[in-house]
């Protein structure tokens, strides 16, 4: 499946691809991983505490180093489409966020992702670079 067709699938939809605390952002990226990266439910990247985790914690996660790039955010670097942003937590959400990028310039980033806290499904919204740390990419196997 291809990032549009992904998009198309899910937008609007409550992704809760582990069935525990409702629909996540990291439940999108798991179903992500699924459908575009081609990974099973056994083959993911380990459990996380946070959406922040899959950034910070990247180097201690054996499964999930094999299986992705973790590039450190700069300014002036634009994530690539299909890419998944991970954002640092903040006052209102120690938990940090993640999506997957629909495209960027050097202004904002047009995530697909879904809130937690909202519970109002898959939608394409618009993120500043102020609280992104990094992103993932897919290893070519």
């Amino acid at each position: 499946m291809m990032l549009q067709e992904f998009v198309g699938r899910y937008k609007g939809k409550k992704v809760d691809f582990d069935g525990m605390y409702g629909a996540q952002c990291v439940d999108l990226v798991r179903q992500y991983f699924q459908d575009v990266w081609g990974l099973r439910k056994n083959e993911q990247p380990e459990g996380v505490n946070g959406a922040e985790d899959f950034y910070f914690k990247h180097e201690s996660r054996p499964i999930q180093k094999r299986l992705c790039d973790c590039v450190m955010y700069k300014p002036g670097m634009i994530p690539p489409t299909g890419a998944v942003a991970v954002f640092r937590s903040w006052q209102d959400n120690r938990f940090g966020h993640i999506g997957i990028v629909i495209a960027a310039n050097e202004n904002v980033i047009d995530l697909f992702e879904q809130d937690g806290f909202a519970q109002d499904g898959a939608k394409i919204t618009k993120w500043r670079y102020d609280r992104l740390a990094g992103w993932l990419l897919k290893k070519e196997q």
